[in-house]
């Protein structure tokens, strides 16, 4: 009896997709990336942002977070592209943001936040470049501080794992496709 993830199963491009999939990983691969991603939630709720860094995160990474124009299917007259970035960091950019947040300058450490984050919704494709995964999940997470502070934020991940020299796997790129056109938080000062 053979597993449907053990055959190749052929995938369409995702159309707004960054990372074009053209077949689902093995099983293996797939439970390797699934801990991976499950491993980075637990270490950014519990405030372990050094650790992910370290752990979690190449050298090479790009970081990307984009919003839609929510406009209709059938509106022609604007130009303009419809994805605005909110962040494009690399890896220096995302030190800094781990090094402000552990400097006591942040304001919105004290009190401290509780964060929550679920994914889910995983999938993982080969990419045709040896020691490279894609996988893409969607994910919501939610803020809270003191009583009556609470954000929740849902959002698409679409990441690239590579296998690190070490062998396990590290993030290389990440586009995150956010789901509100602004942020109806507070503010986005947090790593999705």
């Amino acid at each position: 009896m053979t597993n449907a993830n053990d055959a190749a199963v052929a995938v369409k491009p995702d159309p707004a997709g960054s990372v074009p999939p053209e077949q689902y990983a093995p099983d293996a691969i797939w439970r390797e990336a699934e801990r991976l991603l499950y491993r980075e939630a637990r270490l950014l709720d519990t405030e372990r942002l050094s650790d992910w860094l370290e752990q979690i995160v190449d050298p090479t990474v790009r970081y990307m977070v984009v919003s839609r124009e929510l406009r209709f299917r059938k509106e022609k007259r604007y130009g303009q592209p419809a994805e605005v970035f909110m962040y494009d960091d690399d890896y220096d950019f995302l030190k800094a943001r781990v090094e402000q947040f552990h400097s006591g300058m942040q304001w919105r450490v004290d009190p401290p936040e509780r964060y929550r984050r679920l994914v889910t919704n995983i999938e993982v494709f080969e990419t045709g470049k040896a020691g490279e995964i894609a996988a893409r999940s969607n994910c919501l997470a939610v803020r809270t501080r003191r009583a009556y502070e609470i954000d929740q934020f849902v959002y698409c991940r679409e990441d690239v794992l590579r296998r690190c020299p070490f062998g396990t796997l590290r993030l290389v790129q990440r586009r995150i496709d956010f789901d509100e056109r602004s942020v109806a938080g507070r503010n986005l000062v947090m790593i999705l």
